[in-house]
């Protein structure tokens, strides 16, 4: 039995996910080698000038610069070499993490628009932001600086450490058991798997602190109207509370072993001085041991910045790493399915064929055992009580979720066996809430089909009963819809049934689209509806049943099921269901409030 591939983490993973990029960073980081060996160089050369000092002293022959002048030139060429190497490696890498950053958002995009949406409703709004956002900074971070700092870290501390044994052997080996010390603290520290499971639940807490604050934030007015403060929102307070405690909990968690690692790190000269005292008295001459000492005392103070480098991105990257597995954890959600190459739709008929569905992490059935067929060209209404699964069966109609068992057909092709682009080319989505984005009304309705002229856009807005509303604004079809432009929500509706005309879909799925509307706003969306739904399949999902008593076909839902399917006439003879739904309705349109009905 073949084994499964290992799965990459850590700087390997990185590599992979930098796919055509490794040259630029593998340049990068040679770079920087070359670099940090030029920013040596000084240290060396300066040993060099104390030896030719020293020497030039016991001997009393004078000192001259001619003696040291190729050390010096020497000395100049590194520090310009160093800044020339130094920038090169930056732009390199700079220009590698934004190409890699730009793909992995661009890939994380693509694949959350082919993933099931229950992802988006197991997953808070801070969750998902700190994913795209943070998780893919951190990355950022890592390859334009870490990476090569860790090259040149690694580099930098080998050769220095070759030139160290050349000069004194001895010395090196005092010099390097401090540090020794020190890798074996933080290896120790490291390798305990509570330390991981600290970052991982420091990252988890602060993703939820994050998605609560958008929420509180969003729930604002609500919370001022009603008088309260923080404590009305008590899920705000215990994950602030949460991401404080595991922030507390991490710190304490590695306070020993870090107090130690910097203990012993930063200790070279302690174990130095006793080591000097001996050399020195044991010396046969101070003009022989004494640059030596001079140089070890120079050299061990820059050899520990480098090597602090290395270990400060070797504590980061538990932090990538758990990055990367948030990211990695999106990549392998499990993809709406795909049977074949991808069919066409020779028709615009649907049928529902035996579907159930469950919502993820629900034991409740959205939809149990529903069949149906809308015929081509047909208008058609889904009623029924609230959690009825009106909405859910239009969201399965578009493949927003997997069914559990049963077909979805178009045209007579199962919709698993259409390709998604094939899929919304042919059905154009109205809303309940209509998303209108921060961008131009023009654009906004050159949505539904992006190749049109200015002309078809227009002639959509006109259609939609909104030109005259939008050429009333300063800027009339450039406006930047805002929150200050002053768009009722009815208009901002209107804007989005534009923008379905424009996509002009054999397939329109209405979600209770005049939910919000008043009544003037009602009656253009209305009639707006009739002319976008012209020779169309259409799927209204409604509450208002006075609307869609002269639709083709009505299906009443019911607690997942389908209860009944008819016009109008016969639902109100065969449906009690039905029938106790447009009494209520027309209770509803005829209430008032009229004095002494509070009393």
């Amino acid at each position: 039995m073949d084994k499964k591939p290992k799965k990459k983490e850590g700087i390997a993973r990185l590599m992979e996910l930098a796919g055509t990029k490794k040259s630029g960073m593998t340049a990068a980081c040679t770079l920087s080698v070359l670099s940090s060996v030029c920013k040596i160089v000084p240290y060396f050369t300066i040993y060099q000038i104390l030896q030719k000092m020293i020497q030039s002293y016991t001997a009393s022959g004078g000192f001259s610069f001619a003696e040291v002048k190729t050390i010096v030139f020497l000395t100049a060429a590194s520090a310009v070499l160093y800044g020339v190497f130094a920038y090169a490696s930056a732009m390199l890498s700079h220009e590698a993490a934004f190409d890699i950053l730009y793909e992995l958002r661009m890939k994380l995009m693509e694949k959350m628009g082919r993933i099931s949406s229950g992802y988006y409703t197991s997953n808070t709004q801070g969750a998902i932001k700190k994913l795209l956002i943070e998780d893919v900074e951190q990355i950022e971070i890592f390859i334009a600086h870490s990476m090569c700092e860790v090259a040149a870290a690694i580099a930098a501390p080998l050769l220095t450490i070759i030139v160290l044994f050349i000069v004194e052997w001895r010395l090196t080996l005092v010099s390097l058991l401090p540090i020794i010390c020190s890798f074996v603290i933080l290896g120790m520290a490291l390798k305990k798997p509570d330390g991981a499971k600290h970052q991982e639940n420091m990252a988890d807490a602060k993703s939820k602190m994050e998605g609560t604050i958008i929420e509180y934030i969003h729930g604002m007015s609500v919370i001022k109207i009603f008088g309260g403060t923080k404590n009305a929102f008590k899920r705000y307070e215990k994950d602030l509370n949460n991401f404080t405690k595991s922030v507390h909990d991490t710190a304490y968690y590695n306070a020993n072993g870090m107090g130690l690692y910097y203990a012993f790190f930063g200790a070279q000269i302690f174990f130095l001085l006793p080591a000097v005292i001996i050399m020195l008295n044991h010396a046969a001459s101070y003009a022989e041991v004494l640059p030596k000492i001079l140089f070890f005392l120079v050299i061990c103070a820059g050899l520990k910045e480098p090597l602090e480098n290395m270990m400060n991105v070797s504590i980061d990257s538990t932090k990538i790493n758990v990055g990367l597995k948030r990211i990695d954890e999106l990549l392998s959600e499990p993809e709406i399915a795909l049977v074949g190459t991808g069919k066409h739709l020779p028709g615009y008929d649907i049928s529902f064929e035996n579907v159930s569905f469950a919502y993820p992490g629900s034991g409740t059935k959205a939809c149990n055992g529903v069949s149906f067929r809308l015929p081509q060209g047909s208008c058609n209404a889904l009623v029924g009580p609230s959690g009825g699964g009106k909405s859910t069966i239009a969201q399965l109609l578009l493949h927003f979720y997997e069914v559990n068992s049963g077909e979805i057909r178009i045209g007579g092709v199962n919709i698993n066996e259409v390709t998604h682009s094939e899929l919304v080319k042919h059905i154009a989505y109205v809303f309940q809430d209509s998303f209108v984005f921060h961008d131009t009304i023009e654009n906004n309705i050159r949505m539904g089909n992006e190749t049109a002229t200015f002309e078809d856009v227009k002639n959509a807005a006109k259609a939609a009963n909104i030109h005259e509303t939008i050429m009333a604004l300063p800027n009339g079809y450039q406006t930047v819809v805002a929150d200050n432009t002053g768009l009722s929500g009815g208009e901002k509706q209107r804007i989005a049934i534009a923008r379905a005309m424009l996509k002009n879909a054999p397939i329109i799925v209405l979600d209770e689209a005049t939910a919000y509307a008043d009544a003037e706003n009602e009656a253009a969306i209305q009639e707006a509806f009739s002319r976008l739904s012209e020779g169309k399949t259409v799927l209204m999902i409604a509450h208002r049943l006075r609307t869609i008593q002269n639709a083709d076909n009505i299906l009443v839902m019911n607690a997942g099921r389908l209860e009944a399917v008819g016009r109008h006439e016969e639902l109100m003879q065969s449906c009690a269901l039905y029938r106790d739904m447009v009494t209520a309705n027309e209770r509803r349109d005829n209430w008032s409030l009229r004095k002494g009905d509070m009393e």
